[in-house]
């Protein structure tokens, strides 16, 4: 309980009572009530009748405004009051006040109110600046929530616009090379907010090779789609420019190293096909190992040569690795947030279960093998939180009509033997 010494200090510092014979303030406080209020408890419902001044005090108050869909929260500490506009206005009350911490009011009803502190010109006075100074704060409150809510609304339209230019940048991964019958891609990439740092890419270089890439870069958010997006553009204009992959990844990691204060870098997997001879060459950043299916086996982890992650390590050497493949060879590349994806129960999806699914399928499509692998990723997590992007890119080698001729050759002859 406030002793009555304190109640008397913080009545005669309040604005309300300024001017007042301390006679008067001491008749207030005997005909007035103390309540005691628990946080979380609501004194004041927005939109009933109130028949009382609520003097504060100890603990804090907050007083909740909602104007259409902006809702704000003014404290309310010792020495401050609130319920006197309604009693002016005789209305019903337009805010809801509730007890932030532990709280001690004064309840100064309607009738003491105007018997003794608004009848007179000093308490009109005092009240009139009270109102003011009250529906001044409230005012700006809501202005400052206005402006922050717009200013949020400007940034969610900013990420938004971001992410359409993100996902401009990277090529249709539904509508890879199709006219070229010599391979059969598909990619798809699932962001766990507007804008990510996965990618994949897909270019014919001259008539007979294709670039196919893959990336993760770190961190999440703007950060990393601003990441992604310099690895992205700097790696297509090098492919696009040298003649040997080997050259590649060195100079690209040197190109993120430079103006890198934040220590960021990028995985990547990326690998030029030649369509006539199906000679595939690649080379892996710190990139998790795609899986290949070869010579019509199951799907392995494909063997990649050993590359630390692009742009950190300004000497760091990339391997280049070269396979022959044969038409119907066929390659599953994805980012960490397939392995990384997580049930409820915090349970990884790991490799072994691509693994799995990859060799469930029977001989599909690149699409319904993004899109499968997609839906059985989607069932695991279960509705579980998402917190990395997702990419996965499939290709397959269909091979040209020479080889195809010269395989169904082979197939003739072996049947004569």
């Amino acid at each position: 309980m406030v002793p009555s010494s304190t109640i008397a200090k913080l009545v005669v510092q309040h604005e309300l009572f300024r001017g007042f014979p301390q006679e008067v303030i001491n008749l207030v406080i005997n005909q007035s009530k103390i309540r005691q209020l628990r946080a979380g408890e609501t004194l004041i419902h927005s939109g009933t009748t109130n028949h009382s001044l609520f003097l504060v005090l100890d603990g804090e108050l907050k007083v909740i405004i909602q104007k259409a869909n902006t809702q704000v929260a003014i404290p309310i500490k010792p020495g401050q009051c609130l319920g006197e506009m309604s009693l002016v206005e005789e209305r019903p009350t337009s805010a809801t006040a509730v007890c932030h911490l532990d709280s001690q009011v004064l309840v100064i009803s309607e009738d003491v109110f105007w018997t003794h502190l608004a009848i007179s010109r000093q308490g009109v006075k005092n009240l009139m600046g009270i109102m003011a100074q009250r529906l001044h704060r409230n005012n700006q409150a809501l202005i400052k929530k206005i402006e922050e809510q717009l200013k949020y609304q400007q940034l969610e339209k900013d990420l938004e616009t971001a992410g359409n230019i993100q996902a401009n940048i990277v090529p249709n991964g539904a509508c890879l090379f199709p006219q070229r019958s010599e391979i059969e891609v598909y990619a798809h990439t699932q962001q766990a907010r507007a804008v990510g740092g996965d990618f994949y890419d897909a270019l014919a270089l001259d008539q007979d090779r294709i670039y196919l890439a893959i990336g993760d870069a770190t961190g999440k958010g703007m950060p990393a789609a601003l990441f992604m997006m310099r690895a992205f553009t700097s790696l297509r204009f090098l492919v696009s420019n040298c003649s040997d992959l080997s050259e590649v990844l060195p100079a690209l990691n040197k190109t993120l190293l430079k103006k890198n204060d934040d220590m960021m870098f990028v995985s990547l997997w990326a690998g030029i096909l030649d369509l006539k001879t199906g000679q595939l060459q690649y080379v892996n950043g710190g990139h998790h190992p795609p899986f290949s299916a070869l010579g019509g086996s199951s799907f392995q982890p494909l063997e990649v040569p050993n590359g630390p992650i692009v742009g950190v390590v300004e000497e760091a050497q990339f391997e280049v690795a070269t396979l022959q493949i044969a038409p119907g060879d066929t390659f599953f590349l994805y980012t960490d947030g397939l392995p990384e994806a997580y049930d409820r129960n915090h349970t990884a999806f790991e490799n072994e279960r691509i693994q799995a699914s990859l060799n469930s399928l029977k001989n599909p499509t690149m699409q319904s093998l993004v899109r499968d692998l997609e839906t059985e990723v989607a069932n695991f997590v279960n509705g579980a939180p998402t917190h990395d992007d997702l990419t996965m890119l499939a290709f397959r080698y269909m091979g040209n009509e020479v080889q195809i001729g010269d395989r169904k050759s082979e197939r003739g002859s072996n049947e004569l033997v």
